[in-house]
């Protein structure tokens, strides 16, 4: 018996012969998770003080996946509610982290590799109808898209970037997804909808913002361009096929 179990089982024994007139929160001595039932000899009222270092202690008590579990316990009984009294004190940030730090750290390892419930399976046509039909049409809220907005700026003015994708990573990618990988491989758009994409784009005109994300994201970059044969002009690409080449106005 190490001193956790002894100080444990001071606390627990101590409040099977007392009665309190103040808040106090009912304990099994050996928590249900770990075999415990819900007979009156298994259950204490604790103060709430005393019901967290309970838990905290059992956390110290045991090992493996037992271990696990009472500190899952400790992080749901740390969880605040506005409409159930608690703790009049709070854990030091470093005892927080410690428990956060664990908890993660153990949860990564249970779901890991073959242990993850979704591994080795891939999504079949009907889930993914149904993802999509869920989502089809689903205007994120206003708050959600100033968030993101906002996040996207910060990270321009701190002269952050993402870590771009390796040589290796977008050729892989690339042959994933040419020929029959390709999802509109063979497919050709119907004029309904061609109609309804250029419906939705014409005389579109961008916001601020989006101008302004724009500029941005261009902003240092140099334009590939293309020298029209025509009207001997430098343009760039993405502009060329529309005023240039065969549409351009000083071809013979």
């Amino acid at each position: 018996m190490n001193k956790y179990t002894k100080w444990y089982n001071n606390i627990t024994n101590k409040a099977k012969n007392r009665k309190l007139d103040c808040y106090t929160e009912s304990h099994h001595i050996k928590p249900r998770s770990l075999g415990g039932s819900d007979e009156p000899e298994n259950l204490v009222n604790l103060t709430a003080r005393e019901h967290f270092i309970c838990h905290w202690l059992l956390v110290k008590m045991t090992t493996g996946q037992d271990h696990f579990k009472m500190l899952n316990a400790l992080r749901i009984l740390r969880a605040e509610n506005p409409n159930q009294q608690r703790y009049k004190t709070k854990i030091t940030s470093r005892v927080y982290e410690s428990i956060k730090q664990e908890y993660s750290r153990l949860q990564s390892k249970k779901v890991s590799g073959d242990k993850n419930p979704m591994y080795g399976k891939k999504r079949t046509q009907e889930m993914n109808d149904a993802v999509s039909c869920a989502n089809k049409g689903r205007i994120p809220p206003k708050e959600q898209i100033d968030n993101l907005k906002a996040a996207l700026l910060k990270r321009k003015e701190l002269g952050l970037k993402r870590k771009g994708y390796s040589e290796e990573y977008k050729k892989a990618r690339s042959l994933k997804h040419t020929g029959e990988g390709n999802p509109n491989y063979g497919k050709t758009a119907s004029e309904e909808t061609r109609k309804k994409i250029g419906d939705k784009i014409r005389g579109r005109k961008q916001t601020p913002e989006e101008r302004l994300a724009r500029g941005l994201a261009n902003m240092g970059k140099k334009r590939e361009k293309k020298l029209c044969i025509h009207c001997s002009q430098l343009i760039a690409v993405n502009t060329y096929p529309r005023f240039h080449g065969e549409k351009c106005r000083f071809k013979p």
